[in-house]
Protein backbone atom coordinates (compact mmCIF):
# COMPACT_ATOMS: atom_id res chain seq x y z
CA UNK A 1 0.00 0.00 0.00
CA UNK A 2 1.30 3.72 -0.75
CA UNK A 3 -0.39 6.95 0.41
CA UNK A 4 0.76 9.84 -1.53
CA UNK A 5 -0.61 13.50 -0.47
CA UNK A 6 -1.86 15.63 -2.66
CA UNK A 7 0.48 18.59 -4.03
CA UNK A 8 -0.35 21.72 -6.32
CA UNK A 9 2.19 23.09 -8.94
CA UNK A 10 5.56 24.90 -8.07
CA UNK A 11 3.53 27.75 -8.19
CA UNK A 12 1.87 27.30 -4.64
CA UNK A 13 4.95 27.46 -2.65
CA UNK A 14 4.00 31.60 -3.22
CA UNK A 15 0.22 31.18 -3.10
CA UNK A 16 0.21 28.39 0.09
CA UNK A 17 -1.80 30.83 2.06
CA UNK A 18 -4.83 30.33 -0.56
CA UNK A 19 -4.00 26.85 -1.84
CA UNK A 20 -3.35 25.19 1.52
CA UNK A 21 -6.82 24.88 2.95
CA UNK A 22 -7.96 23.10 0.43
CA UNK A 23 -4.89 20.29 -0.05
CA UNK A 24 -5.26 19.94 3.83
CA UNK A 25 -9.16 19.03 3.79
CA UNK A 26 -7.74 15.97 1.66
CA UNK A 27 -5.31 14.78 4.57
CA UNK A 28 -5.52 13.48 7.98
CA UNK A 29 -3.68 13.46 10.86
CA UNK A 30 -5.83 9.69 12.38
CA UNK A 31 -8.88 9.10 10.87
CA UNK A 32 -11.90 8.10 12.72
CA UNK A 33 -13.24 5.34 9.85
CA UNK A 34 -10.70 3.18 8.37
CA UNK A 35 -10.22 0.51 5.81
CA UNK A 36 -9.66 -3.22 7.60
CA UNK A 37 -6.55 -3.78 9.01
CA UNK A 38 -3.33 -4.81 6.60
CA UNK A 39 -1.22 -7.64 8.12
CA UNK A 40 2.94 -7.45 7.70
CA UNK A 41 4.79 -9.85 9.84
CA UNK A 42 8.00 -8.80 11.78
CA UNK A 43 11.90 -9.15 10.21
CA UNK A 44 12.66 -10.73 13.72
CA UNK A 45 9.88 -11.76 15.79
CA UNK A 46 10.32 -11.78 19.57
CA UNK A 47 10.78 -8.77 22.16
CA UNK A 48 12.97 -6.21 21.92
CA UNK A 49 12.89 -3.16 24.84
CA UNK A 50 16.77 -2.01 24.40
CA UNK A 51 17.07 0.13 21.59
CA UNK A 52 20.04 2.32 20.39
CA UNK A 53 18.04 5.03 18.40
CA UNK A 54 18.17 5.28 14.62
CA UNK A 55 21.51 5.96 12.03
CA UNK A 56 21.26 9.49 10.36
CA UNK A 57 22.91 11.81 7.44
CA UNK A 58 22.25 15.30 7.30
CA UNK A 59 23.58 17.46 4.24
CA UNK A 60 22.64 21.18 3.87
CA UNK A 61 23.21 23.31 0.75
CA UNK A 62 23.62 26.55 -0.40
CA UNK A 63 20.21 28.44 -0.99
CA UNK A 64 21.16 29.22 -5.09
CA UNK A 65 22.21 25.07 -5.64
CA UNK A 66 20.72 24.30 -8.29
CA UNK A 67 18.54 20.48 -8.08
CA UNK A 68 17.38 18.52 -11.02
CA UNK A 69 13.82 19.80 -10.33
CA UNK A 70 12.16 22.43 -12.26
CA UNK A 71 12.26 24.33 -9.38
CA UNK A 72 15.03 24.24 -7.77
CA UNK A 73 16.77 24.76 -11.21
CA UNK A 74 14.53 28.33 -11.51
CA UNK A 75 15.02 29.50 -7.76
CA UNK A 76 17.63 26.92 -6.18
CA UNK A 77 17.26 24.93 -3.10
CA UNK A 78 16.04 21.69 -1.93
CA UNK A 79 12.19 21.66 -2.92
CA UNK A 80 11.31 17.75 -3.62
CA UNK A 81 12.10 14.40 -2.99
CA UNK A 82 14.67 13.96 -6.11
CA UNK A 83 16.24 17.43 -5.29
CA UNK A 84 16.61 15.66 -1.60
CA UNK A 85 18.17 12.19 -2.91
CA UNK A 86 20.76 14.60 -4.63
CA UNK A 87 21.71 16.24 -2.01
CA UNK A 88 21.82 13.78 0.64
CA UNK A 89 24.22 11.92 -1.98
CA UNK A 90 26.53 14.67 -2.13
CA UNK A 91 29.56 15.25 -0.72
CA UNK A 92 32.58 18.18 0.24
CA UNK A 93 34.07 19.06 -3.15
CA UNK A 94 30.22 19.00 -4.81
CA UNK A 95 29.07 21.84 -5.86
CA UNK A 96 26.48 23.73 -3.51
CA UNK A 97 27.66 21.67 -0.59
CA UNK A 98 27.61 23.42 2.67
CA UNK A 99 28.00 20.58 5.21
CA UNK A 100 27.05 17.06 6.02
CA UNK A 101 26.56 15.03 9.76
CA UNK A 102 26.12 11.38 10.24
CA UNK A 103 24.61 10.58 13.62
CA UNK A 104 23.32 8.13 15.88
CA UNK A 105 19.49 9.65 16.93
CA UNK A 106 17.87 8.74 19.85
CA UNK A 107 14.30 9.51 18.19
CA UNK A 108 13.20 10.98 14.98
CA UNK A 109 12.27 14.58 15.99
CA UNK A 110 14.05 16.84 14.36
CA UNK A 111 12.97 20.48 13.59
CA UNK A 112 15.06 23.98 13.41
CA UNK A 113 14.48 27.00 15.51
CA UNK A 114 11.97 28.59 13.28
CA UNK A 115 9.59 25.88 13.66
CA UNK A 116 10.29 25.19 17.27
CA UNK A 117 9.54 28.94 18.11
CA UNK A 118 6.64 29.49 15.47
CA UNK A 119 4.89 25.87 16.18
CA UNK A 120 6.57 24.08 18.78
CA UNK A 121 3.79 24.83 21.13
CA UNK A 122 0.91 23.92 18.63
CA UNK A 123 2.47 20.56 17.13
CA UNK A 124 4.76 19.73 19.38
CA UNK A 125 8.39 20.60 20.11
CA UNK A 126 11.44 18.79 18.20
CA UNK A 127 15.44 18.46 18.99
CA UNK A 128 17.81 20.05 16.29
CA UNK A 129 18.47 18.54 13.72
CA UNK A 130 22.39 17.22 13.78
CA UNK A 131 23.41 19.82 11.32
CA UNK A 132 22.51 22.80 13.84
CA UNK A 133 23.31 24.24 17.15
CA UNK A 134 20.34 26.40 18.64
CA UNK A 135 21.10 30.26 17.28
CA UNK A 136 22.81 28.94 14.22
CA UNK A 137 21.99 31.50 11.66
CA UNK A 138 21.81 29.85 8.51
CA UNK A 139 18.92 26.36 9.46
CA UNK A 140 17.82 25.87 5.81
CA UNK A 141 17.82 24.07 2.37
CA UNK A 142 18.83 20.85 4.36
CA UNK A 143 17.87 17.07 3.94
CA UNK A 144 17.94 14.19 6.40
CA UNK A 145 17.64 10.57 5.48
CA UNK A 146 17.14 8.23 8.60
CA UNK A 147 16.84 4.50 8.74
CA UNK A 148 16.75 1.21 10.88
CA UNK A 149 14.57 -0.74 12.99
CA UNK A 150 11.01 -0.30 14.68
CA UNK A 151 10.40 -2.69 17.76
CA UNK A 152 7.00 -3.59 18.25
CA UNK A 153 6.46 -4.49 21.98
CA UNK A 154 2.92 -5.90 21.63
CA UNK A 155 0.39 -7.59 18.96
CA UNK A 156 -2.56 -5.37 17.66
CA UNK A 157 -3.08 -2.64 14.83
CA UNK A 158 -0.46 0.46 14.52
CA UNK A 159 -0.18 3.34 12.50
CA UNK A 160 2.70 5.63 11.90
CA UNK A 161 2.25 9.32 11.36
CA UNK A 162 5.24 11.16 10.10
CA UNK A 163 5.24 15.57 10.80
CA UNK A 164 6.65 17.28 8.07
CA UNK A 165 7.42 20.23 6.40
CA UNK A 166 8.20 20.70 3.52
CA UNK A 167 8.36 17.08 2.09
CA UNK A 168 8.91 13.63 3.09
CA UNK A 169 9.16 10.18 1.73
CA UNK A 170 8.89 7.05 4.46
CA UNK A 171 8.87 3.11 3.78
CA UNK A 172 8.06 0.25 6.59
CA UNK A 173 9.13 -3.59 5.56
CA UNK A 174 8.18 -6.15 7.42
CA UNK A 175 8.27 -10.14 6.23
CA UNK A 176 7.58 -10.37 2.79
CA UNK A 177 6.00 -7.22 2.28
CA UNK A 178 6.12 -2.98 2.55
CA UNK A 179 4.44 0.01 3.39
CA UNK A 180 4.93 3.27 2.10
CA UNK A 181 3.70 7.08 1.78
CA UNK A 182 5.29 10.39 0.66
CA UNK A 183 5.02 14.15 0.42
CA UNK A 184 6.71 15.68 -2.43
CA UNK A 185 6.95 19.30 -3.85
CA UNK A 186 6.56 22.41 -1.07
CA UNK A 187 3.99 21.64 1.72
CA UNK A 188 3.16 23.72 4.94
CA UNK A 189 3.79 21.33 7.97
CA UNK A 190 1.39 18.60 8.20
CA UNK A 191 1.25 14.67 9.86
CA UNK A 192 0.50 12.04 7.70
CA UNK A 193 -0.56 8.67 8.58
CA UNK A 194 -1.19 5.29 6.17
CA UNK A 195 -4.85 5.09 5.37
CA UNK A 196 -5.25 1.75 7.07
CA UNK A 197 -3.82 0.36 10.35
CA UNK A 198 -1.25 -2.25 10.12
CA UNK A 199 -2.06 -5.32 11.61
CA UNK A 200 1.69 -6.15 13.43
CA UNK A 201 3.09 -8.86 15.67
CA UNK A 202 5.98 -8.48 18.46
CA UNK A 203 9.03 -8.34 16.58
CA UNK A 204 11.60 -5.29 14.47
CA UNK A 205 10.28 -3.92 11.59
CA UNK A 206 12.85 -2.17 9.05
CA UNK A 207 12.10 1.51 7.97
CA UNK A 208 13.65 4.27 5.90
CA UNK A 209 12.85 8.06 5.93
CA UNK A 210 13.77 10.83 4.06
CA UNK A 211 12.83 14.70 4.81
CA UNK A 212 13.75 17.94 3.29
CA UNK A 213 13.26 21.56 4.10
CA UNK A 214 13.73 25.02 2.04
CA UNK A 215 12.98 27.48 3.43
CA UNK A 216 11.98 28.89 6.84
CA UNK A 217 10.74 26.43 9.32
CA UNK A 218 11.80 22.87 8.65
CA UNK A 219 10.65 19.51 10.95
CA UNK A 220 10.82 15.78 10.50
CA UNK A 221 9.24 13.81 12.98
CA UNK A 222 7.97 9.76 13.40
CA UNK A 223 5.50 8.92 15.65
CA UNK A 224 3.36 5.73 15.94
CA UNK A 225 -0.84 5.00 17.23
CA UNK A 226 -0.20 1.86 19.81
CA UNK A 227 -3.34 -0.33 20.18
CA UNK A 228 -4.32 0.99 23.51
CA UNK A 229 -4.07 4.79 22.84
CA UNK A 230 -5.58 7.47 20.26
CA UNK A 231 -3.01 9.75 20.46
CA UNK A 232 -0.22 9.75 18.71
CA UNK A 233 3.74 9.87 20.13
CA UNK A 234 7.41 10.16 18.90
CA UNK A 235 8.53 6.54 19.20
CA UNK A 236 10.95 6.61 21.86
CA UNK A 237 14.78 5.00 21.81
CA UNK A 238 13.81 2.06 23.28
CA UNK A 239 11.86 0.48 20.26
CA UNK A 240 14.43 2.03 17.85
CA UNK A 241 16.99 0.03 16.70
CA UNK A 242 20.31 0.92 14.22
CA UNK A 243 20.41 -2.60 12.98
CA UNK A 244 19.10 -6.11 14.09
CA UNK A 245 20.41 -6.96 17.81
CA UNK A 246 22.40 -10.10 17.50
CA UNK A 247 20.79 -13.50 19.03
CA UNK A 248 22.12 -14.64 21.96
CA UNK A 249 25.10 -16.94 21.57
CA UNK A 250 23.70 -20.42 22.33
CA UNK A 251 26.55 -22.24 24.64
CA UNK A 252 27.47 -25.36 23.45
CA UNK A 253 26.31 -28.92 24.39
CA UNK A 254 29.63 -29.83 25.66
CA UNK A 255 30.43 -26.65 28.10
CA UNK A 256 26.76 -27.35 29.52
CA UNK A 257 27.61 -30.58 30.23
CA UNK A 258 31.71 -29.31 31.69
CA UNK A 259 29.17 -27.20 33.76
CA UNK A 260 26.72 -29.92 34.67
CA UNK A 261 29.75 -32.17 35.86
CA UNK A 262 31.13 -29.79 37.88
CA UNK A 263 27.69 -28.93 39.96
CA UNK A 264 27.73 -32.72 40.25
CA UNK A 265 31.43 -32.69 41.84
CA UNK A 266 29.99 -30.12 44.25
CA UNK A 267 27.08 -31.23 45.43
CA UNK A 268 28.73 -35.19 45.97
CA UNK A 269 31.86 -33.41 48.07
CA UNK A 270 29.14 -31.47 49.85
CA UNK A 271 27.57 -34.81 51.12
CA UNK A 272 30.84 -36.18 52.02
CA UNK A 273 31.65 -33.00 54.31
CA UNK A 274 28.48 -33.93 55.75
CA UNK A 275 29.02 -37.62 56.61
CA UNK A 276 32.36 -37.02 57.92
CA UNK A 277 30.67 -34.52 60.20
CA UNK A 278 27.96 -36.93 61.36
CA UNK A 279 30.64 -40.06 62.35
Amino acid sequence: MTTTKCKHPELRYFLRAILWPACAALTFAMPSAMAASVPLAPIASGTFTNGDGVNSHWVQVQNDWKGPSSFSQSYGGISSLQDAATALAMTSSSPGYMRSQDAVMSNVNAGNDSYNQLYGASWGYANMPPLFNTGDPNQENYAGHVSGYISIPTAGDYNFGVLYDDGFSFTLWGAGGSQSMSVDGLNSRDRLGFASNIAMQAGLYQFDLVGYNRLQSGVLSLGWWAPTSSAISVIPQSNLYTAIPPAPVPIPAAIWMFISGLAGLAAIGRAVRHTHVNS
